[in-house]
C-alpha cells in the first residue's frame, strides 16, 4: 500500500494519546482505500472545481512556462517509491524543480496575495504534497503557481454568473492572475513521511486481513 503524494497531509499528523498510532484523519483515509481496493469503488467523484482544473491544466502549464521564460509540457510519469507515489504537473530536471499548478474557480476563491496563498498551501496540505514529489523525482525545490482562468461555459451551469466567472477575470491582466509559493526540500519532513507512512502500512495490512477470505 502507497500513499499518494495528494493525501500525505491527511496521514501526517500525531494522535494526541500515547495509546494511539494514528489520527482518526489518517484512518478514514486508509479505511477509504481499502475500501476502494476490496471493492474497486472511489470515495470522491469529482465537483466542479476539480472539473475546472482538470480542463484547464493545459493553459495552466503553458502559463507556468510562460512566466519563467521556459516551454513546459506536462509531466506523465508516475513514480513510486515503497511508501509513496505519485505524478507531479511539471518536472524540470535541468533546474531540480517541481512546478504544481492549481486552477482557482473564481476571484473570490483565488489567492491574489502571498500571505493568502501561503495559508492555502498550508490548510489544503500542498506543502506535504511537494515534500513527497520532490521525494520522488529527486528535487530540491518545488513551485505552486495559483492561476485563474475563465470558466469554460460548459461548467458554469444554471445558476452560474457569467460576469463573475469569465468577463470580470479576462479583465485582469494574466500577469496578476497567478501567484506563486515555493517549498523547499525538507530532509525532517521526508523522514517523518517515512514514519508515518510505514504505521499506516501496518494499520492498513490488518483491514485488508479482517476482509480476506477465510
Amino acid at each position: 500500500m502507497l500513499i499518494r503524494c495528494s493525501a500525505i497531509h491527511k496521514i501526517i499528523g500525531l494522535p494526541r494519546s500515547k495509546n494511539d498510532r494514528l489520527t482518526q484523519t489518517a484512518k478514514s483515509h486508509l479505511i477509504e482505500q481499502a475500501k476502494q481496493e476490496l471493492f474497486g469503488v472511489a470515495a470522491f467523484d469529482g465537483a466542479k472545481y476539480t472539473e475546472k482544473g482538470n480542463a484547464l491544466e493545459p493553459f495552466a502549464i503553458q502559463g507556468s512556462g510562460l512566466i519563467r521564460g521556459r516551454q513546459y509540457a506536462k509531466n506523465t510519469e508516475r513514480r513510486e517509491n515503497d511508501c509513496i507515489s505519485g505524478e507531479c504537473d511539471i518536472h524540470d530536471p535541468k533546474h531540480r524543480l517541481i512546478i504544481d499548478t492549481k486552477c482557482s474557480w473564481d476571484i473570490k476563491t483565488h489567492p491574489f496575495f502571498r500571505e493568502e496563498a501561503e495559508r492555502k498551501v498550508k490548510e489544503a496540505g500542498y506543502d506535504w504534497q511537494m515534500q513527497g514529489y520532490m521525494w520522488l523525482y529527486g528535487c530540491e525545490q518545488a513551485e505552486i503557481d495559483f492561476w485563474l482562468f475563465p470558466c469554460p461555459e460548459d461548467l458554469i451551469g444554471q445558476y452560474g454568473d457569467p460576469e463573475k466567472l469569465i468577463d470580470a477575470i479576462e479583465r485582469i491582466p494574466l500577469r496578476r492572475r497567478v501567484t506563486t509559493v515555493t517549498v523547499k526540500r525538507d530532509p525532517g519532513a521526508i523522514e517523518r513521511i517515512q514514519e508515518r507512512v510505514a504505521v499506516c502500512q501496518e494499520y492498513y495490512q490488518q483491514l485488508m486481513q479482517e476482509q480476506s477470505p477465510c
